[in-house]
Formats: C-alpha cells, structure tokens, sequence
C-alpha cells in the first residue's frame, strides 16, 4: 500500500489568508456544491421520468389482447436458428467488434457474422439482457444468437423481447442461466410486417430520446464540474506575501 511521507508532507507549504477569507471561499465553494448537486438531482429525476415514459409507451404499443386477432407463435417459429457465441479469445484492439452478456467487451480479428441478430445473455447477472448487432461482428459463449426470419422485425423483436423481461425466466441460483430451448418455447405476438414497423419506429425515437437526454445530462454535468473546479482554483489561489 503507498504511504506518504509523513516528513515530506509536514514540510508542504499551503496558503493561509485570513480567516475572514478562509470563511468567504468555504460560503462561496460550499454554495457551489449544493447546486450542482441540486442539478445533477434534477437531472437524473428527469432523466428517470423519460425513462418510465419510453417503458409506459412500450408496454401499451407490445400488448396485444387476445380477442385482437394477432397471431401468436413461439420463438422457435419466429427464428431461422438460435445459437450460442463461440468466441473465447479477444484482444482490446482489433477490427471486429466481439459482443458479450454486456455489450462490447473488445475485438477479434476475422468476424464470424455479418447478418443483423438479436443478442440476448445466457449466463450470469445480465442473463436476459437484449442487444442488436450488425455489420461484421462475433459473439462470446456467453450469448445467444437469434436471427429472426423475415416474419418478425429485428427491432420489434428487440423492444419485444427487452419489454418481456427474460431475466425472470433465468434458472440457477448463483450463476443464472437462460438456454436456447428456454428462449424457443417463449411465445410472442406477431402482429402484421406494417404494424410491427410502425411500433419499432416509434419506440426506436423514444429509446433515441432518452438515449440522447443521458448523453445531455452526462455533458452538462461534466461541464458544471469544470466550472466548479476553474472558480474552485481560481479563488484558492494566492499570492504569496513578500
């Protein structure tokens, strides 16, 4: 464990102004801090109320009742095939993306897909967790591969299967555990190809505007760290006496 240097730190030289002005930049920096707290509050209440919105809107547009006359079909009849990733050895840089239970988790060098897919983790925490991948990519062993046929959009899918939350099909106590049989049983609402991409425009421009409110409310919080950090500095700055 690093230690500093008890004889070297007591010898540190530090401005000292007079109380008075100690006082007035502990106000000043003290103030500063509560309202940037009180932003960045705002901020995430806002960001989760965008958020609650998207789910509303997405649960109302994927319930189809039964009377509604929209077929229903297992998975298995939806999908060309569903398969689990075999990559096991990836580097931190590379030209291929490798995909895994939580994204992107670095890169190989020869892809081993290049159709659109729907990821969905099979193993751990995030077993359940529902991702699209495109161009030229490869999986772990960790994910499942679904390739939907031409009857089932791939982003209908996506908010489909995101809004059925599959992690509460996951079995296992300390390693949870969703397998491809498990997903192929599921049955789901295939609603017309019209309908299904009406729905998966609309709840991709949501998805979309939350997304970009979370980047906003990233860049404005660091923006006001900044600003926080240039007065912090600037006002604990002195000359030193002569």
């Amino acid at each position: 464990m690093p230690r500093g240097d008890k004889s070297a730190i007591l010898q540190y030289r530090i401005p000292l102004p007079t109380l008075d002005v100690q006082r007035m930049v502990v106000r000043i920096l003290d103030e500063y801090s509560k309202l940037e707290l009180e932003l960045e509050a705002a901020l995430e209440e806002e960001l989760d109320a965008r958020r609650k919105q998207y789910e509303y809107h997405r649960n109302a547009l994927l319930t189809f009742p039964e009377a509604g006359g929209v077929r229903r079909m297992a998975i298995s009849s939806t999908t060309a095939r569903v398969t689990s990733g075999r990559n096991t050895i990836r580097t931190p840089d590379g030209r291929v993306p490798v995909y895994g239970s939580t994204g992107l988790i670095g890169y190989t060098t020869e892809p081993s897909y290049r159709e659109t897919t729907i990821l969905v983790a099979r193993v751990g925490a995030n077993a359940g967790r529902v991702n699209v991948a495109s161009g030229e990519y490869d999986v772990t062993d960790n994910t499942l591969i679904l390739e939907p046929t031409s009857d089932w959009n791939v982003r209908f899918a996506y908010h489909q299967l995101t809004n059925m939350d599959l992690n509460q099909y996951a079995t296992g106590g300390g390693q949870p555990l969703i397998t491809a049989s498990l997903i192929k049983s599921l049955v789901v609402a295939v609603p017309s190809k019209a309908e299904q991409l009406r729905i998966a425009v609309t709840l991709d421009t949501l998805e979309r505007m939350v997304s970009d409110f979370n980047m906003g409310l990233s860049a404005e919080s660091g923006a006001r760290r900044r600003q926080y950090e240039y007065y912090r500095d600037k006002l604990l700055t002195f000359k030193e006496a002569s």
